[in-house]
């Protein structure tokens, strides 16, 4: 063999190990193929400004991890129901979930604690107590689920829209058919204002509006405008009911298995997501009312004061189930 020939062959092998050793070199621009590719999916429709903050957080992803993680969006439907969202996590056919409180708790019911009807007087103590040490307690709890809390998001305040007349008063809320979450405590809510709670998934609940299966829903106004519920809602009623709080979770199995740098990326990018989730569901939730009020749909403002002591019994009820200790954190910290 010549000496330029073994040269050469020396020179192409150098190269191709290089090459093999260092697989994630220029990714600039990301246009290498991700290591991997995560699914997340959020408990709305595509159409949901929520869906504009996930693909945020999948660019953020991509930047912090070079291009080697990657994360599509769907958007509720398209990988299942909104319970199969949290079931697929556990069994780690869901890798990530953007998701309600209200569903969380059917996992953790201690979780309900963020869902007690008119804990939150505003958006500033909701948002402390949920940033404080009480919100990293209940997150805490979530791995021995199988999954992992890695932020909290905001959906917006929870009102009830109906398709015929205003509840501006809690004796307005008698015999009505409410389609609500399938937390126990939303359900105690309205059976407690003898109001007749119907549990529905997200994709049925237009139907169930326009062939009066259910006279309202009591989701927040963001939602309303997203899924076209304002062809058939004729009023909402601003009774702020609940926060709405938001998680964004990842499947424990699917997490530990990749590298720790990846995780810690990705935990970085939740945290830096909750921001933007706030800021993008406050600024949607303004547009969405006068949007609302523009297209007709009439909007009362509820009574508050009396709400909130029609439904004390609430508390009372959950306090074992919550936790007496853990209720009363919360309580002192929304305050």
């Amino acid at each position: 063999m010549s000496f330029k020939r073994r040269t050469a062959l020396k020179t192409g092998l150098a190269v191709m190990a290089g090459g093999l050793a260092m697989p994630f070199i220029a990714r600039t621009g990301f246009a290498a193929t991700p290591v991997r590719t995560l699914k997340l999916v959020l408990s709305d429709t595509v159409a949901h400004p929520v869906y504009g903050v996930c693909k945020r957080f999948a660019e953020n992803v991509a930047k912090k991890t070079d291009g080697a993680i990657g994360v599509d969006v769907f958007g509720v439907g398209q990988l299942g129901s909104q319970v199969n969202m949290l079931t697929g996590m556990q069994t780690g056919i869901v890798d990530l979930c953007a998701h309600t409180s209200g569903f969380v708790q059917t996992l953790y019911p201690s979780f309900m604690v963020v869902d007690l009807p008119f804990l939150f007087s505003d958006v500033e103590k909701a948002q402390k107590m949920l940033d404080g040490p009480v919100g990293a307690r209940l997150l805490g709890e979530l791995p021995s689920k199988g999954v992992y809390g890695l932020s909290y998001g905001w959906w917006g305040w929870r009102v009830v829209d109906a398709a015929s007349r205003a509840v501006a008063e809690p004796t307005d809320m008698q015999g009505l058919k409410v389609r609500v979450q399938p937390g126990a405590i939303y359900a105690a809510m309205f059976t407690t204002l003898k109001a007749i709670p119907v549990q529905i998934d997200l994709s049925e609940v237009y139907l169930a509006l326009s062939q009066n299966t259910v006279g309202a829903i009591e989701v927040p106004i963001i939602s309303v405008v997203a899924n076209k519920y304002d062809e058939v809602v004729k009023a909402i009623t601003n009774t702020n009911h609940v926060y709405n709080t938001g998680v964004m979770m990842a499947s424990k199995r699917n997490l530990d298995l990749l590298d720790k740098q990846y995780q810690e990326a990705i935990r970085q990018a939740a945290i830096e997501m909750t921001p933007d989730w706030r800021q993008t569901v406050a600024e949607a939730s303004a547009q969405a009312a006068t949007s609302l009020a523009a297209k007709g749909v009439k909007m009362v403002e509820a009574d508050r004061p009396a709400y909130r002591k029609a439904l004390e019994p609430v508390y009372q009820q959950f306090r074992t189930v919550i936790g007496a200790d853990l209720m009363d954190a919360v309580i002192t910290a929304a305050s």
